[in-house]
């Protein structure tokens, strides 16, 4: 039997992964710090409860794996947290926490994994963001671990030939999670909205895909995937189009606050 470490394993996203794997016949051991959240994963999944910015955390899933019976071929580094809102008006412990979350948890932990997973030819897929390409005013944190953890991929994706083991970036939009709707209250950025929220089983299902058919950067959607891209190449370009995509952008989160009975904030 196959083993994939999860991690974020208890959000929409990371629940949706476990469900997948464990339907390939995967053993999971589900990693969140939230333990009610993975007893609702069911028996199936190994839980392995634990802060991702505890100075050893990887230790207790290294730990996990080994009690498990000492084989990884999958990590799924899935876990994510966004701090919306004006960067000068943020709290200093929740922007280091964003970071130890994004960024430095991911690193940390696919360097503890990577022996097993070499031994096993495995793989490594991390669900990054479309935000790691385009910048967002409204969560320049977020914005800023999604870029570091794709330049970690990818510059470990150079060394696929020494070490066996394929790398994968996932890299979704607007997903329609507890963050987006968190997001939508505090103020998030409307370009979270120029497309319609993916569903958690979407992102899953790319996830999931690299299984078979893997692939260096998948974004989803696809067609925001390439715009985001364009306007990559040109930062200046983004900030004399951006009122307009912000306009664009804004009656579907218009919509969404509606469909979610999240009331419009003032203006």
């Amino acid at each position: 039997m196959k083993t994939a470490v999860v991690t974020g394993a208890a959000g929409a996203i990371g629940s949706a992964i476990c469900a997948q794997l464990l339907t390939r016949g995967y053993q999971v051991l589900a990693v969140d710090v939230d333990a009610a959240g993975l007893d609702r994963l069911g028996p199936q999944v190994i839980p392995v409860c634990t802060d991702l910015t505890a100075p050893d955390f990887y230790e207790h899933v290294v730990d996990a794996v080994q009690a498990a019976g000492g084989r990884c071929e999958l990590l799924v580094n899935n876990v994510g947290i966004v701090l919306a809102g004006p960067i000068e008006a943020a709290d200093p412990e929740i922007i280091r926490r964003e970071q130890q979350i994004n960024l430095q948890a991911p690193i940390l932990l696919t360097r503890a994994l990577l022996p097993l997973l070499k031994q096993n030819r495995g793989q490594v897929v991390s669900v990054a963001s479309l935000a790691s390409m385009l910048p967002l005013a409204e969560s320049p944190g977020y914005c800023a671990s999604k870029a570091g953890l794709r330049a970690f991929m990818l510059a470990l994706s150079l060394r696929e030939k020494e070490t066996g083991v394929r790398i994968s970036l996932v890299h979704p939009g607007a997903v329609d999670t507890p963050m987006l709707r968190h997001e939508a209250v505090t103020g998030g950025s409307a370009l979270n909205f120029l497309s319609r929220p993916l569903s958690p089983d979407t992102v899953a299902t790319a996830v999931v895909g690299n299984l078979d058919r893997p692939h260096l950067e998948t974004s989803l959607p696809r067609h925001d995937g390439w715009l985001v891209k364009l306007v990559g190449l040109t930062p200046g370009f983004l900030q004399r189009i951006r009122p307009l995509l912000e306009i664009t952008a804004q009656s579907g989160l218009e919509k969404y606050r509606r469909d979610n009975g999240i009331p419009s904030l003032p203006r």
